[in-house]
């Protein structure tokens, strides 16, 4: 049974808001010991479960082989496919198995064939991450076996629940905004179709926030688009500061439940951090 488990949600470029998570908690000695993941969030669980520091995952995030499937770019010869995505893959996590992971990786996928979720976890990595990450219409989905899969947020944008039973405290961190809109939000076709595909996301989120025992939610970051991959260290920045501001609650809850998950020595934080 691992002390600490983390989930994280899609939510395109957003997923740099993980990074900045990851790096507050080990500042302060709450380094997660099993990972869950959708979409952005699958990337950003690899490389944390291969072994990478968050200051090393930023890193490798501000490069555009990691960010620029995220960036808003209409198809106009069929399916865009995922040559930046695998390239980043092969590049840093050269390792192709679940099982050669440092830390247990739970993956969230959206199957076409069944209209099912379905949460992978062992053999082969690379394509599952891909289809973890397909945004429908975009990308191109990935075949598996005989059957077609594409971005997991589709049916579970919040993995919690694959790893419920495996740790006594799960930490979740959601990029998708739970809130009610303005008018003029949701009156241009970008905020429609924004909104749209939010609304289906929270759907499948909702069912899985009873199975955390605290979930990050940074306001501050909604007011980036889920394409804008310009903003990286200031998305970085807001994951980071909401996550200082949970570590009081966070620390309460493990010491009542005599949770003893605090590393007796965290990792150095790098000089360039803010």
């Amino acid at each position: 049974m691992h002390k600490v488990g983390i989930a994280l949600s899609g939510g395109g470029t957003r997923g740099v808001v993980h990074i900045g998570v990851l790096q507050a908690l080990e500042e302060n000695g709450i380094l997660p010991t099993i990972v869950s993941g959708t979409s952005a969030g699958s990337i950003v669980g690899a490389m944390y479960a291969h072994g990478y520091s968050p200051a090393e995952i930023l890193a490798i995030a501000s490069e555009r082989s990691l960010i620029w499937m995220f960036s808003l770019r209409l198809p106009n010869k069929g399916f865009v496919r995922h040559r930046f995505l695998r390239k980043m893959l092969e590049r840093y996590i050269p390792e192709n198995t679940f099982e050669e992971l440092k830390k247990p990786l739970f993956v969230a996928i959206a199957n076409l064939n069944s209209g099912k979720a379905e949460i992978m976890n062992t053999g082969p990595l690379h394509d599952v991450i891909v289809a973890s990450s397909s945004i429908p219409v975009l990308y191109e989905p990935i075949r598996i076996g005989d059957q077609w899969y594409a971005d997991g947020g589709l049916l579970m944008n919040l993995p919690v629940s694959p790893i419920r039973d495996a740790a006594r405290y799960i930490i979740a961190v959601n990029l998708i905004p739970r809130k009610v809109l303005r008018s003029d939000e949701v009156n241009t076709i970008a905020g429609v179709a924004a909104r749209t595909f939010n609304l289906a996301a929270i759907n499948t989120i909702e069912p899985e926030l009873k199975y955390c025992d605290v979930i990050i939610e940074p306001a501050a970051i909604y007011q980036y688009s889920r394409f804008n991959f310009t903003k990286i260290r200031e998305m970085y920045e807001i994951g980071y500061q909401e996550a200082l501001k949970m570590i009081p609650q966070i620390r309460q809850e493990l010491e009542r439940r005599s949770i003893s998950s605090l590393s007796v020595v965290a990792r150095e934080t790098p000089t360039y951090l803010g």
